[in-house]
């Protein structure tokens, strides 16, 4: 079956800026940015899923799929959204080789660490420490009762009740990372045990933002 292409390099013509993000699972964090293209009515915010093991073979794929489809003239932007879990610790050299070569390949990295329920909690708190998973979900359940924003459950679609909220989630992600710009980003640091908890998410969601703004 021949490669399907969005706009393949062999009959390029300019078009506006796109961001495209891609997801390793069918899970939530690809849903939230699906919500989110819904949310806008825009086909500027294009989520893929690219489903395969570790978030370094989504990386390849991705590097692999840019090379074919993407002129950088256009000014789009790629990028690689995955939880941490315990991929970094299972093998952190291989997962920072491919970091360097997504951003070798003009492509970006938006982490969670350790997992995306994290960022939901963003949304409500800045939680210094890591927080084990079953007290992040309770947590969450506690603060979608306390806001009157109904029941919560694991992988369900949440992009339209957090929205209200963005703006404190990234508030609060900026504060925990430490740093103002995505090139600032401490790689080793953040995939580690003392980067938890810490995500990227927001400069993604920045530049979501900024491009519907523009448009």
């Amino acid at each position: 079956m021949a490669k399907q292409k969005y706009r393949g390099k062999k009959h390029h013509r300019p078009a506006h800026p796109t961001i495209y993000i891609w997801s390793h699972t069918k899970r939530a964090e690809i849903e939230y940015f699906q919500e989110f293209k819904n949310h806008l009515g825009s086909p500027l915010l294009m989520p893929k899923k690219e489903l395969c093991g570790t978030p370094q073979e989504l990386i390849a794929k991705v590097v692999e799929w840019k090379a074919d489809e993407i002129c950088d003239e256009d000014n789009d932007q790629v990028w690689c959204i995955f939880d941490v879990d315990d991929f970094f610790k299972q093998d952190s050299k291989k997962m920072l080789k491919m970091i360097k070569v997504a951003h070798e390949n003009n492509i970006k990295i938006a982490y969670i660490n350790e997992c995306f329920e994290l960022w939901i909690l963003f949304h409500f708190e800045k939680p210094t420490n890591p927080v084990p998973r079953g007290d992040l979900e309770r947590k969450i359940i506690a603060f979608f009762k306390k806001k009157k924003l109904g029941s919560f459950i694991k992988n369900q679609k949440v992009f339209g009740v957090l929205l209200p909220f963005q703006g404190e989630a990234i508030k609060n992600s900026e504060k925990i990372l430490g740093c103002e710009k995505y090139e600032d980003i401490g790689w080793q640091e953040v995939l580690g045990q003392n980067g938890n908890p810490s995500t990227s998410i927001h400069f993604l969601i920045k530049e979501i933002n900024e491009l519907i703004e523009k448009r």
